[in-house]
Parts: structure tokens; sequence; C-alpha cells
């Protein structure tokens, strides 16, 4: 089944077929004053397209990475690593969406709707801005946490051993740098308080 963007250009090319097929079946002297008519409905329908149509996911992530003080490049890598850009991607542990926000902690940060793109971004950012913040800003660390959780980051005192999350940890860094054309920062400040682990 067609997305929502698919069934609307489609849709809109029907229409457009549609009204010249109309305009053209008419005596040439009615084609000139409806033509214009025509026109002015056809860029009604391109600007209600324009204004209609949801957030993108790249404004959808501008907007939260705002909202929650992060680089959004970073949690454009994040997204790559966790769900590879897949808004109904669905872990066998139960992470839910882009981000991959288990349910505790969209219940813990308020925001349950995680098959909700907008939501679903907005519950992985405030998370992650949380741990940079009690992580002290390094964004290792908090990046390991969000993979294999606070407490296992806070036991080991830097990133755990745990194959996954040194990996994920090398993928979201190799997406950063792909994305900015930079390293990855080893520094984010928050600016969102001052939680400490």
């Amino acid at each position: 089944m067609p997305d929502r963007r698919a069934s609307v250009a489609i849709w809109s090319v029907f229409a457009m077929a549609t009204m010249l097929v109309s305009l053209a079946m008419l005596p040439a002297h009615r084609r000139a004053e409806v033509s214009s008519d025509v026109l002015d409905g056809l860029r009604d329908l391109v600007d209600h397209e324009r204004t209609h149509t949801p957030m993108s996911h790249e404004e959808l992530v501008l907007a939260a990475a705002d909202r929650n003080a992060l680089d959004p490049l970073l949690v454009l890598a994040l997204i790559e690593a966790e769900s590879g850009n897949h808004p109904d991607s669905i872990s066998p542990r139960g992470a839910v969406g882009l981000m991959q926000v288990r349910p505790e902690v969209a219940a813990w940060v308020g925001l349950p709707n995680l098959t909700d793109p907008a939501t679903n971004l907005e519950a992985g950012c405030r998370f992650f801005a949380w741990l940079l913040d009690g992580f002290g800003g390094d964004v290792q660390l908090a990046l390991a946490a969000y993979n294999a959780g606070p407490a296992a980051v806070r036991r080991w005192g830097t990133l755990p051993p745990y194959r996954e999350t040194r990996r994920f940890v090398s993928r979201v860094s190799a997406a950063y740098e792909r994305l900015a054309g930079r390293p990855m920062p080893t520094y984010h400040p928050s600016g969102r308080g001052s939680a400490r682990f």
C-alpha cells in the first residue's frame, strides 16, 4: 500500500489529467476563459499539498534536537545506527521507531506513543539529552548508556566491554563523521541541567 505522499501524488496526477482532458473537450472559445481557472486550481492543489503534508523526518529531527539542545547531526547518526531510518522498526527487545525507544523509557519521559515519529523523536531526544547531562556531556558514555543502559556505564565507569555497545558507539561515530564531514565530538554540553550519575 503506498504511503500518504505517494497517494497524494497519484491523486494529484489523476486530478490534473482529468482537468486537462476536460479543458481539451471544451469548444475553443471557452478554453481561453477556463484555462486560467484550471491553472488557479492547479496552483491551489500544489499549495494545499505543500501546507498539509506532514513534516519530514529530517524536519522533525531538527525540531526535537533544537528543543532538547542537541546536535541534530548527532541525533541523525544515532537514528541511523538504531533503526536505519525506519520509523516502523521494532527490535526483538521491544524498542520502537526511529530512535528505538523502549516503552519504559517513553513512559518515564511522559511520551508513550512511540509509533508516531514526532513523539518517538522527542522521547529519544529527551532521554539522550538526560544521558548527556548525567554523564557530564561525554558523548561516548551517553551513547553507550543509550544502548546498554545508564547502570551498565556507571558500573564500568567507562564504555562497557559489551561488543554490541562498542559497535553501536562506533556505528554512530562513523555515521556522524559521514554526515558532518568531521569526527564526532567527544563532549556535547546538553544545557539541560545538572543531573549527574
